[in-house]
C-alpha cells in the first residue's frame, strides 16, 4: 500500500522563519514558494511584497515583481512616506530596466519632490534601456515625458531627435535638431549641426555644421536653462 505524505500544516512563524534562511542562503525559488505560501493568506501584506519583489525579478519572473513591488509602493504612499515609494521604484527600475512604468513613476515622484533634473536624468537613463527597433516606442515615450519637464533640456531633445530620426520620424527630428539649434551655442552647436547632417543628407546641413566650426554662431540672448542629468545608479550608491 503507497505511503500518503501528510499535508503540510500551516504555521505562519515556521514558515517565515524557514523563507528567511532560504533567502539568506540564495535559495530564492524555495523563498518564494514560502512567501508565497503566507501571502495567500494575507494577499495585501506590503511587507512580503517587498521580500518577494526582488526575488521575482532575480528568477526571471518580471510580471509578478513589478506587481509586488507596486503594491509595495502603492501602501508606502497611502502612509505618506514618499522617500520609501522613492526607494522602492528606485529598486524596481534596477531590476527591472525594462519596466517603462518603475521608470515614469520614479519620475514622477521626484519631479514631484522638487528634483526636475535628477527626474529628467532618470528618464533618459530609462529611455537607453530600449535600444533594440521593437522597443524604440518605449524610449521615445520616456524621452517625450522629460521634454514635458523641460522642453529644450539639450540632453532629451538631442537623444529624443536621434531616436526619431532611427524610427523614420524625421520630419520631427529635423524640427527639434532646429529648435535646439537656436538655443544652444559653440561646442553644442557644432554636435547639432553634425547631427543635421546625418539626418538631413544636404549641402545646406553640411554648410551649417562646416561654418559652426569656422565660425561659431553666438549664443541666444536669452539662453533656456539646462537642467542638470543625474544618472539613477549614482544615485542608489549614496
Amino acid at each position: 500500500m503507497a505511503l500518503l505524505r501528510r499535508k503540510r500544516i500551516y504555521d505562519r512563524l515556521r514558515v517565515m522563519e524557514e523563507a528567511e534562511r532560504a533567502r539568506s542562503r540564495k535559495k530564492r525559488r524555495k523563498a518564494i514558494s514560502l512567501y508565497r505560501w503566507v501571502l495567500a493568506v494575507e494577499p495585501n501584506n506590503a511587507e512580503l511584497h517587498a521580500k518577494l519583489a526582488p526575488l521575482l525579478a532575480e528568477t526571471g519572473q518580471s510580471f509578478d515583481a513589478w506587481r509586488s513591488y507596486r503594491v509595495t509602493a502603492s501602501a508606502a504612499m497611502r502612509e505618506r512616506r514618499d522617500d520609501k515609494a522613492l526607494a522602492i521604484y528606485r529598486d524596481a527600475a534596477n531590476h527591472l530596466p525594462h519596466e517603462m512604468q518603475a521608470w515614469q513613476r520614479l519620475a514622477h515622484l521626484l519631479a514631484k519632490q522638487g528634483e526636475k533634473g535628477e527626474a529628467i536624468g532618470v528618464l533618459i537613463e530609462g529611455s537607453r534601456q530600449f535600444r533594440t527597433p521593437f522597443l524604440r516606442s518605449e524610449a521615445v515615450h520616456l524621452l517625450r515625458r522629460a521634454r514635458a519637464i523641460d522642453p529644450w533640456n539639450y540632453a532629451v531633445v538631442f537623444e529624443l531627435s536621434r531616436q526619431l530620426g532611427r524610427s523614420g520620424q524625421c520630419e520631427e527630428a529635423r524640427l527639434l535638431l532646429e529648435g535646439l539649434a537656436q538655443r544652444t551655442g559653440r561646442h553644442r552647436l557644432r554636435r547639432v549641426r553634425a547631427a543635421q547632417v546625418r539626418l538631413n543628407k544636404n549641402p545646406a546641413a553640411a554648410w551649417r555644421w562646416l561654418r559652426s566650426i569656422i565660425r561659431p554662431e553666438e549664443e541666444p540672448a536669452a539662453k533656456t536653462p539646462v537642467s542638470g542629468v543625474v544618472p539613477l545608479r549614482a544615485n542608489a550608491r549614496r
